[in-house]
């Protein structure tokens, strides 16, 4: 017997066409078990597939599962905006106005979405995320290990600010990089960058800096993971904006204020420049809101089947 998956192609985190990260949507993966899901990513070969099904909780309006090519996550950025632009642009979601708030139940749980439609067209323009209050994690010292690994120089690792590990479902060690020319010569090295971690269960990492090449943006970075997801380097990474806007803000790597909004740039070192917005509240040393959103393109859908002999 054949079975036929439909699944949506779509560049999130750009409003260009080939740009952005990519993303396949499996617009209706009921009947997949969890290693067939495994398996269409693994085809697939995106840094992540979004597999949506009924939801298991009243207030959602669907549950999605995500993959990796290696492994399931709990929550990610760019499957939880790509997926929801998609849904919403064929009417799966309805849209209720300018703004329309929905949930969606991720593995980590209920996650509220907020869709902003273009008016003219009634049609989905632009996704928020809003992410769990950040959790941060251990420090590093071991600049120059962790600048070996990355093929750069101790001290194009900041001292000033913490080798630090932060999350917001998914944990992340973030490593602040000097300038955009040390940034550039990062390298990715799976064997180094496992090797970092010494038996301990290993950790994604996200490199930043605060000189970017794009006037309006805050930050430039770049996310490396092939020893993790197998995601060699990733084109633009939500579920690491989040972390990073609570750094940010923590740290005050940008000026500090009750609400922050910035603008990360990634991906472009990869030839897929990419928007991530950031949306930070804080009171006092409280950071009390973390959201993150961007804009999708689709460019493709199709179908995929699945033999069982």
């Amino acid at each position: 017997m054949t079975r036929s998956y439909h699944f949506v192609q779509a560049d999130v985190f750009t409003d260009q066409p080939f740009g952005g990260n990519q993303l396949a949507v499996f617009t209706d993966a009921r009947g997949l078990a969890e290693v067939e899901m495994q398996t269409l990513a693994r085809e697939m070969n995106y840094s992540e597939s979004a597999f949506v099904l009924p939801p298991e909780i009243p207030a959602a309006a669907r549950r999605v599962r995500i993959f990796t090519p290696a492994i399931e996550l709990p929550m990610a950025g760019h499957p939880t905006v790509g997926t929801t632009f998609v849904l919403a642009h064929r009417g799966e979601i309805p849209l209720t106005g300018p703004s329309t708030d929905v949930i969606l139940q991720l593995k980590i749980g209920p996650t509220p979405i907020t869709i902003e439609a273009d008016a003219e067209h009634g049609k989905p323009k632009f996704v928020w995320m809003t992410q769990r209050t950040p959790e941060f994690g251990d420090t590093r010292s071991d600049r120059a290990q962790v600048a070996s690994a990355l093929g750069i120089n101790a001290d194009d690792i900041r001292a000033d600010l913490p080798m630090q590990v932060v999350s917001t479902g998914v944990p992340f060690l973030y490593v602040p990089i000097r300038s955009l020319e040390a940034i550039g010569r990062c390298r990715v090295n799976p064997a180094a960058l496992q090797s970092l971690f010494e038996g301990a269960e290993p950790l994604m990492l996200y490199m930043f800096t605060t000189e970017t090449t794009a006037r309006s943006a805050g930050l430039h970075a770049r996310m490396f993971a092939p020893h993790v997801a197998d995601i060699p380097e990733d084109p633009a990474t939500g579920g690491a904006a989040g972390p990073m806007g609570a750094y940010a803000a923590r740290y005050q790597v940008l000026p500090r204020q009750p609400h922050m909004r910035f603008v990360i740039e990634q991906g472009l070192e990869m030839g897929r420049p990419s928007q991530i917005h950031l949306d930070v509240r804080t009171e006092g040393e409280a950071i009390t809101g973390v959201r993150i959103g961007g804009q999708a393109v689709i460019v493709g859908e199709g179908d995929i089947f699945w033999s069982s002999h």
